[in-house]
């Protein structure tokens, strides 16, 4: 192994490709092996694991993952880095694809991959975190787990008390753990703030009827229960809330999964 993620490795990769982290897809060379190291050991990643990577940048991460995966899928939206990863990476088990994991048929990815234990391992940007989360959440795949790296604040609030969609869907799917904290100074440029790392389990795929009481329930946070289910159930709001025993005055972010269930039930009902 190169070991791209000592620091001085990883400045000479950058130097030598005239590199410089872009803003527009909010990246942060990692530069400490032993925090990859850690990332990749919360996958509990085999021989017979397939990992689907988001974002590999110079490879610092996936370079890790190839050492303890049978396969390991890089999606890299920034064209830049595909000269880096083919000559870089002396890895052989690297599927590197030049493509925005947001647009990626995710399902009919994953129906190709031979290997049956899938996951995701990733150190995403800060802009996007919630967006691909959920992705991995809601599209029917065999993924049964996630590890990312990813904005301290935002891991403490998917942790935390208060619920937001993401966090209903984390609580619907399986659970989530908060694994470690980052700081800010083992990247390449520094970031403004602290990362952390999550690792959440993936039990069941996602109800996509859930995904439609979320949103509406969510769709403006400061109204009440009573206002913002009138997108689904009209004039029947309020019985249906009774029947789900759910005070109409409350804010969507003081429920939980166990709610919002209840509500799914009776959507169903009425589709």
């Amino acid at each position: 192994m190169k070991n791209i993620a000592i620091r001085k490795n990883t400045q000479a990769i950058l130097d030598q490709y005239d590199l410089n982290a872009l803003k527009k897809y909010g990246q942060n060379f990692l530069v400490d092996a032993n925090i990859i190291h850690k990332i990749a050991q919360q996958a509990n990643i085999t021989k017979e694991t397939c990992v689907i990577e988001i974002g590999p940048g110079i490879g610092a991460l996936t370079e890790e993952l190839a050492h303890q995966a049978k396969h390991v899928i890089a999606f890299e939206i920034d064209e830049r880095m595909k000269n880096v990863l083919d000559h870089e990476l002396e890895c052989h088990n690297v599927e590197v694809i030049l493509q925005d994991f947001m647009k990626v048929n995710l399902e009919e990815v994953v129906s190709t991959i031979e290997e049956e234990d899938v996951c995701v391992v990733t150190n995403l940007p800060y802009y996007i975190t919630t967006d691909i989360i959920k992705k991995v959440l809601t599209t029917p795949t065999r993924i049964n787990r996630m590890v990312a790296l990813i904005q301290k604040e935002v891991a403490l609030k998917l942790t935390g008390e208060e619920k937001s969609p993401l966090s209903n869907m984390i609580d619907y799917v399986g659970d989530i753990k908060y694994c470690m904290t980052v700081g800010k100074s083992v990247f390449i440029p520094a970031p403004h703030v602290d990362s952390a790392v999550i690792r959440i389990y993936k039990e069941r795929n996602m109800d996509p009827v859930l995904i439609e009481v979320l949103e509406a329930a969510f769709k403006q946070k400061r109204k009440t229960m009573n206002n913002n289910m009138k997108a689904l159930f009209r004039n029947e709001t309020a019985q249906v809330l009774a029947a789900c025993n759910i005070n109409p005055t409350k804010r969507a972010q003081e429920l939980n999964i166990d709610d919002f269930m209840k509500l799914v039930e009776e959507r169903r009902k009425r589709l």
